[in-house]
């Protein structure tokens, strides 16, 4: 039955209107949306018809359906056209109200061919529409070539590109709406689109084409692992600093499964080609969700607090709210990519799969190794307070007539040193300086994540050699570091205006500083990181690094080992290399049973010359102290002498550490005898002898009372003054506390009087000798008795 006959058949009273629609699809223009493609259409239609409520009515709409057709119409103009003109049309022939409403919704729907499950009317139309899909290959390549006749005004590359961003999203979705349609129909046209968009893409970028909306895809799966990662760090950690035991949770190991399984299920909704709103809606949910969760973490970002710091939790959560921003985003651009025509042809699936999985695990990584230097920047940025000052410290003259310059309060005990900007005084969360003259605050260095920076002493206060550079050590809260996050444990600074020459993360003990390098021991290692510039280097040494001085172009360091000697090497400051070593196990009878770090004292540069001093503790004679000096330029020994007294280092509770200070004419030592009887005093060496040769200049015996027998007392309790005497804090027969000079005019208190600034308080009722701290700045010796800070003339 030819084409009049139907419509004869369908509507006998019209066959006006038949003529006319035979007549369009006879138009010149069209090379495939002509009569055979109608004839085809109704075929199909027959076929389906039992699928159908109306098939007569779904006829109608078939010979409607591109009446009107104009290749350069703009999407779904045709289809409306056309419909416009059914619907004008059955009217005027008397066709039935509702039936000519139901051919022009059919008609509209073949511009998307979107009809819903429950439209069978749809589905038969819809599913005949899209017949020539699955056809032969020979018909299918007849109709590709009629609609690149019918496009014959879009240039070559335009048209592919269209055809292919056709042809793509008809493959995403299911083809045939009609169960017969789906069985029969479906493999056939999925394999001739798949033949046609590979004749269009071209031939060299095929391969790698196909793989870019794949990287992108493996890259956003990688950031959702990321941003699970980095949630349930944010979720593990404490909410605040310092952390109590209740603080923490642990690491949550449900957000990375969930973020894995998460990507896993993506993966199988993005292999599925038919179902991927799968991919598109949560690529917008990670979006929104993300941009949501950044704005909760920027609204509920905590202030610094005094006492109370920020930990990594808010910075991690900031970080896995921004990659699923970032995550969101892949998604989309992979989606969009895939419909693009260059990167429509899919590579091999197991090839697709490898690459997801590698782009997916590289991501994942990155993004969750910069997280860690992100968090330790915002909370080195959040939980430090750092204030300098362009204004000189006063430079007023020191008349040591010992009247009380000033005295001020401070919050805790701590170590305090005489620098060229004026008294760093280290405090339990960082370092305060005050000018020496005037006691007045000059600038403050301070971090909330550090309580406990106070009780290293005075070896958490490096001073360089000229005063202007300092180290502090800070320690963590509680002795706890985020897991992955290297806060710094030393900052250095420069003494006179404040400012932060650089902060250094390190497990080991500061040993000198200048302002080029900081030299820092790190069991048998030695690493200097560069203060002033990029320095930096590390030496394996044989045994424990114990001591250590920075001399012009030279580290001075001191590695001994238990029973087996100690070794004084000079290594050159720009690469770590030996330059030269001095064997002391040679010279000494070395104990085989000590630890290194007790046997082995301080190690001290005589200031303006090229040589260095040290202690060493031997067995001989029952036990020995011996004062030592190198000359750093040639590396030998220039003398040898033991220390009178027999005095002993740290062995037992009475014991001390000795301080080893120098002037330019005077080399200083202090140290303890063991005491005898536990509650009497304790006699202390106060002692000095020449750089040059190690002769003895004076030697004096001083009775400390119990109470300040601590071990740390020589180190932390005595200032040496430029003239070579020294200056410590002690109490007296009537009870009060006062000074105390050392030299060679022997042991002679020095009673504080009353000074210009003075309150109606006498000055010795002012002061305690609870745990003293003496240090000495620009020639006026400053004192701390655990509860105020003071300075004499």
């Amino acid at each position: 039955m030819d084409l009049r006959d139907q419509w004869n058949r369908l509507l006998p009273h019209a066959q006006p209107l038949g003529d006319d629609l035979l007549a369009r699809y006879a138009e010149q223009h069209r090379h495939y949306h002509d009569q055979r493609h109608l004839t085809e259409v109704l075929q199909t239609v027959d076929v389906l018809a039992g699928a159908a409520d109306d098939p007569d009515t779904v006829r109608l709409a078939a010979w409607f359906h591109d009446a009107i057709y104009d290749p350069q119409a703009d999407p779904g103009e045709n289809e409306e056209v056309s419909a416009q003109l059914a619907e004008l049309e059955l009217a005027a022939y008397g066709v039935d109200a509702a039936r000519v409403e139901e051919v022009g919704r059919l008609i509209r729907l073949t511009a998307k061919h979107d009809c819903e499950p429950d439209d069978a009317n749809g589905a038969v139309l819809c599913d005949a529409d899209l017949r020539i899909l699955s056809m032969s290959q020979q018909r299918y390549d007849e109709y590709a070539a009629g609609i690149r006749q019918e496009y014959g005004h879009i240039g070559e590359r335009d048209f592919a590109r269209g055809r292919m961003s056709f042809l793509q999203s008809l493959a995403e979705t299911r083809l045939y709406a009609t169960d017969r349609g789906h069985t029969d129909w479906e493999q056939d046209a999925r394999e001739n689109l798949h033949r046609e968009v590979e004749s269009l893409g071209p031939k060299a970028a095929r391969p790698i084409g196909g793989l870019i909306p794949i990287v992108y895809f493996g890259a956003a799966l990688g950031v959702i692992v990321a941003a699970s990662v980095l949630l349930g760090r944010g979720l593990g950690a404490a909410a605040k600093w310092p952390v109590g035991p209740d603080d923490t949770t642990g690491f949550p190991v449900w957000t990375p499964i969930a973020g894995t399984a998460l990507a896993a299920g993506l993966s199988c909704a993005w292999f599925r080609r038919t179902q991927q709103r799968l991919v598109t809606v949560p690529a917008l949910v990670f979006g929104v969700i993300g941009l949501i969760a950044v704005g909760i973490c920027w609204w509920r970002w905590p202030a610094a607090q005094p006492g109370a710091a920020m930990s990594e939790r808010w910075p991690y959560l900031m970080l896995a709210s921004a990659a699923l921003v970032v995550a969101g985003a892949l998604l989309a651009l992979a989606r969009r990519l895939r419909l693009a025509p260059p990167y429509a042809q899919a590579p091999p699936r197991l090839l697709g799969i490898g690459a997801i999985v590698v782009c997916g695990a590289v991501l994942a990584w990155i993004v969750v190794s910069a997280g860690e230097p992100f968090v330790q920047a915002r909370l080195e940025t959040a939980n430090t307070v750092s204030t300098t000052t362009t204004t000189k410290p006063d430079q007023m003259p020191v008349q040591l007539d010992g009247t009380l310059a000033w005295s001020r309060e401070v919050p805790a005990a701590g170590a305090i040193a005489g620098t060229a900007g004026g008294i760093a005084e280290l405090r339990p969360d960082g370092v305060v300086m005050s000018d020496a003259t005037t006691g007045q605050i000059r600038w403050r260095y301070s971090r909330a994540d550090v309580n406990d920076a106070a009780s290293s002493g005075s070896k958490g206060l490096l001073i360089s050699g000229d005063g202007r550079t300092i180290a502090a050590h800070l320690p963590y809260a509680g002795n706890r570091a985020p897991a992955g996050i290297d806060l710094p444990t030393y900052a250095v600074l420069d003494a006179v205006s404040g400012e932060v020459l650089t902060e250094v993360h390190t497990d080991g003990v500061a040993l000198a500083v200048d302002a080029n390098q900081l030299l820092v021991a790190e069991g048998n290692y030695v690493v200097a990181h560069g203060v002033s510039g990029p320095t930096h280097w590390r030496t394996q040494l044989r045994c424990t690094v114990t001591q250590g001085e920075l001399i012009g172009d030279l580290a001075v360091v001191v590695d001994a080992c238990g029973g087996n000697g100690a070794v004084v090497r000079g290594l050159d400051l720009k690469d770590g290399d030996q330059r030269w070593e001095v064997d002391l196990g040679l010279r000494f009878d070395l104990s085989a049973e000590l630890d290194p770090t007790t046997w082995v004292g301080d190690l001290v540069a005589v200031p303006d010359t090229r040589e260095v001093s040290g202690l060493i503790w031997t067995g001989a004679a029952g036990g020995t102290l011996f004062q030592w000096s190198v000359d750093v330029g040639e590396g030998r020994v220039i003398w040898t002498t033991p220390v009178p007294g027999t005095p002993r280092p740290r062995l037992g509770p009475a014991s001390c550490d000795a301080q080893l200070a120098a002037t330019h004419a005077s080399l200083v030592l202090i140290t303890c005898r063991n005491a005898t009887d536990p509650g009497q005093p304790q006699t202390y060496d106060v002692s000095a002898v020449s750089p040059a040769d190690g002769t003895p200049q004076w030697h004096h015996l001083l009775q400390v009372p119990p109470k300040l027998q601590q071990p740390e007392y020589p180190l932390d309790g005595f200032g040496l003054l430029p003239d070579g005497r020294v200056v410590t804090l002690m109490p007296q027969p009537n009870g009060s506390c006062s000074p105390v000079l050392i030299g060679t005019t022997g042991v002679q208190p020095r009673p504080i009087l009353a000074g210009p600034t003075a309150t109606s308080v006498a000055a010795s009722e002012e002061v305690t000798c609870n745990k003293p701290a003496v240090t000495v700045a620009g020639a006026r010796p400053a004192f701390s008795d655990g509860t105020r800070l003071f300075a004499l003339n």
